[in-house]
């Protein structure tokens, strides 16, 4: 193990985690938008999409392409026969903001102050259907944009993890060798398989201390306490 020059983090459950998920508040706060409902209810148009969610998270899963949360939805009304007098983007963030409610991970702050007083450069990399724009707004929140350079969401560029396309984004994105970037997320399947299909060095993070029952092999941490220490005793060598 040698010290990186790079990291790039997952972001939910991760860098943030999700504390809560309201659907059918944010459906509700959509329909104050809309100009036809079709005499549909928030509860309605929620047991929709989860219906023709549980279908595209398959199908997502299985070709490791990214649908997104503009392009579902607009499926979604139209199939349903809901027409809103805003743009889709518009939609996106009131939806955000009122369906999902984050936090800092326990520590993040910490590590990103260790990897700041070592010059290590710091990324994120998210498999979400939602825009990027959207996912900074987050970040700026929790005083959290300006401590990575940059940010990619797998719903503007096509592919999501495991795909080595985005990950090589990623190292594009570094300006490093992929053997100098190590790569730490939450799911083994898409960020730990992942980063090592993409030669990026693995880290797990598991605070909850799940079994690695997939054999990939990796740096497991429990804490972000333990990852800076790691990267501090690397760094003073």
């Amino acid at each position: 193990m040698r010290r990186p020059l790079g990291v790039v983090f997952d972001l939910g459950d991760t860098v943030l985690s999700l504390d809560s998920i309201d659907g059918v508040a944010g459906d509700r706060r959509l329909l104050e938008f809309t100009d036809d409902a079709a005499g549909l209810t928030a509860e309605d148009i929620n047991l929709a999409a989860e219906e023709l969610g549980r279908e595209t998270t398959r199908l997502s899963d299985e070709s490791m392409l990214q649908y997104t949360w503009q392009g579902f939805n607009r499926l979604l009304w139209e199939t349903l026969g809901i027409t809103f007098n805003v743009s889709s983007a518009e939609l996106e963030r009131e939806f955000w903001n009122t369906a999902l409610r984050f936090s800092p991970t326990d520590g993040i702050y910490g590590v990103l102050d260790t990897l700041e007083r070592n010059l290590i450069k710091t990324g994120i990399l998210s498999n979400t259907a939602m825009t990027g724009r959207v996912l900074e707004e987050e970040l700026a929140k929790h005083n959290l944009a300006h401590r990575f350079s940059f940010l990619i969401s797998s719903a503007d560029y096509g592919f999501r993890k495991p795909h080595y396309r985005i990950f090589q984004v990623a190292v594009r994105k570094m300006g490093l060798e992929p053997q100098d970037i190590w790569f730490v997320g939450d799911k083994l399947e898409y960020d730990i398989k992942g980063a090592i299909n993409s030669g990026l060095y693995p880290v797990w993070y598991n605070p909850q201390g799940k079994p690695n029952d997939t054999g990939y092999e990796c740096l497991e941490v429990r804490s972000w306490h333990e990852l800076a220490n790691k990267i501090g005793a690397l760094c003073s060598h």
